[in-house]
């Protein structure tokens, strides 16, 4: 296994505008995505003391409210566990505790996961149908009206060309079985967004899309995050990834 190009969890994309970067941390404001969690967020540099973070959830709130984003959402520093007094004054206040990892591998060892071939379409406006198609089913937990603004949001960054993600599908002859999102890099390729239709799920099809992924990552490092609870991590592992960091958050859904 080669040894992958080191990447900084830090430089990894976020859908979100940048709106403050201070010593303490990075600020996200997205008011035309109110409804998105990671849109709207503070990124800190470093781990705050509780009673910091009081104070930071206090302003962050009237942030959101003024903007109808009905959340708060902290993520904390790389590779750093919140302490035992945080992690009791943020049970005591209802929030909810996630951690991300993220993994990488190099493109050409990507490629080589299996011969069985899908085809991955950059989508236009035309495909943009068979994207929701999957997208809004695997998003009904979050509620219709996110998944409107969503919806709303990715047809007019198609339409306009904004925006660094690119959308695809992955389509086994004309049947659209999974969608994934690209940020392309000079030595890198992140994977965002990666998702099988339910239908075509434990079926091969995410390894058969990894690999097409690979190819066109050629002898980029492939990046992605996944949630450390997510069982699909245990696939990356198998496939060749390897472990780089991790990431903690909180979030509170407000009333």
């Amino acid at each position: 296994m080669r040894q992958v190009h080191h990447v900084s969890m830090n430089e990894i994309y976020t859908d979100g505008n940048n709106v403050e970067t201070t010593e303490r941390y990075t600020r996200y404001l997205t008011p035309e995505q109110p409804l998105k969690f990671d849109a709207n967020k503070w990124r800190y540099h470093y781990m705050p003391d509780v009673l910091t973070f009081k104070g930071d959830m206090l302003h962050q709130q009237q942030q959101h409210r003024n903007q109808n984003s009905q959340h708060l959402n902290f993520e904390f520093p790389v590779d750093v566990r919140p302490s035992s007094d945080m992690l009791r004054m943020l049970r005591e206040n209802g929030f909810e505790l996630g951690c991300v990892e993220m993994y990488a591998i190099e493109g050409t060892e990507l490629a080589q996961l299996t011969e069985k071939e899908v085809v991955l379409k950059q989508i236009s406006v035309a495909q943009i149908e068979d994207y929701f198609k999957i997208f809004n089913e695997l998003s009904a937990s979050y509620g219709q009206a996110y998944i409107e603004e969503a919806n709303h949001h990715i047809q007019n960054e198609i339409a306009h060309g904004q925006g660094q993600l690119e959308y695809y599908v992955a389509y086994d002859g004309h049947c659209p079985v999974g969608i994934l999102n690209l940020i392309q890099g000079e030595q890198t390729l992140e994977l965002d967004g990666f998702a099988v239709h339910t239908d075509y799920q434990r079926k091969g099809y995410g390894t058969r899309i990894q690999a097409q992924v690979g190819k066109l990552a050629g002898k980029r490092t492939v990046v992605l995050v996944a949630d450390s609870e997510d069982t699909a991590k245990e696939m990356y592992i198998k496939q060749g990834y390897t472990y780089l960091h991790y990431r903690y958050s909180a979030l509170l859904e407000l009333k």
